[in-house]
Formats: C-alpha cells, sequence, structure tokens
C-alpha cells in the first residue's frame, strides 16, 4: 500500500482547511495509507528556534521520508502560504522530495491568491527536491461549509477539482516515476 503525508500548514484544526484534509481522508479510505502532519501540533519551540534535533520535528520528517507522495496544505496569508508552514519545511532535508509526487493545495478568501501556489510555494517545494508535482487545486474558504455536528462539506466544484487531483496523484504513485534523482 502506497503512503501519502499530509502537511497541514494551518493554524488550528477548527480551520476549513481541515475540510480538504478530511475529504482526502474519506476519498482515499482503505486505497493509500495517510499519515498527517498538522504543523502547529509539533514543538513551537523547536520550530522557532529551528531545532533540527526535537523529537517532533523528527518524527515529522520520518513520516516524509517514508511517503510516495506528499501533500502540503496551506491557508492564504497575504498572498502567500502561512508561516507555520515556512518554519516547518525550513526544517525538512534539502532533497526530502527527490522521487516523491507532491500535490499543493491551498484555501483563500478571494480568487486573487490563487496564484500563490506556482508563484509562491511551488519553488519551495522544487527547492526541496520536488520534481513531480501535481497541478496545485486552490480552493475558496466559500467552497467549504462546516457541517452541524462537526465536520466539513465541500462545494460540488471544489470536490470535482480536488478529486481530479487526487485521482492523477493517485495514479502516479501507481506508475514508477520517469526519472529517478540521485543525489551524491
Amino acid at each position: 500500500m502506497k503512503t501519502i503525508t499530509i502537511i497541514s500548514g494551518s493554524y488550528s484544526l477548527s480551520s476549513r482547511l481541515n475540510g480538504l484534509i478530511e475529504f482526502i481522508d474519506h476519498y482515499y479510505s482503505q486505497e493509500i495509507h495517510l499519515n498527517f502532519i498538522h504543523v502547529h501540533q509539533l514543538s513551537a519551540k523547536a520550530l522557532i528556534t529551528a531545532d533540527y534535533s526535537d523529537p517532533s520535528i523528527l518524527q515529522a520528517n520520518q513520516l516524509v521520508e517514508e511517503s510516495q507522495g506528499v501533500i502540503v496544505a496551506t491557508p492564504t496569508f497575504k498572498a502567500s502560504y502561512s508561516g507555520i508552514l515556512k518554519t516547518y519545511l525550513d526544517l525538512l532535508p534539502q532533497h526530502i522530495f527527490d522521487n516523491k509526487v507532491v500535490l499543493p493545495l491551498a484555501i483563500g478568501g478571494s480568487s486573487a491568491h490563487l496564484l500563490i501556489l506556482k508563484y509562491a510555494l511551488e519553488p519551495v517545494l522544487s527547492e526541496l527536491g520536488a520534481q513531480h508535482i501535481v497541478h496545485g487545486v486552490y480552493t475558496l474558504d466559500s467552497q467549504i461549509k462546516r457541517r452541524d455536528g462537526g465536520g466539513f462539506e465541500l462545494d460540488a466544484d471544489a470536490s470535482k477539482r480536488l478529486s481530479v487531483a487526487l485521482d492523477y496523484l493517485k495514479k502516479l504513485l501507481a506508475e514508477p516515476l520517469m526519472t529517478k534523482v540521485t543525489r551524491f
């Protein structure tokens, strides 16, 4: 069974970003093993002081290392990805995304910021070794509704676009990657 690690750059579990994560969890159900890294739950001191040796950072990095795929999800703040996500990405080993398929996701209040995936987040993912980046999905906050009693529901458009990206990610995970990166 393939493994995907989801890195969430949200500041809380009540964020609408977790609606995307919930959708992914249900979408893949028993097909793919999912690991979850909620960056806000890692050691704040380790994140702020760039403590690479902190056990929470080492454990999170190990989950990424052992995965064949990675989903990086972030809320949009001031036309960029979240600062807490950046602090964690800075603690990942330089080539950790070599030979992995990566899917960037973002949510925001306006479609004016949808280019953060291409021009803010993807360059950082590439710097970490990602060569197989699935076309990201940007979702408006208004497309994610809170359900009475807890949980979230995506509207039809957001569900469809996210499903297409998840299907493509799953397809790439099933095939051998065309380019294997070997670093010396």
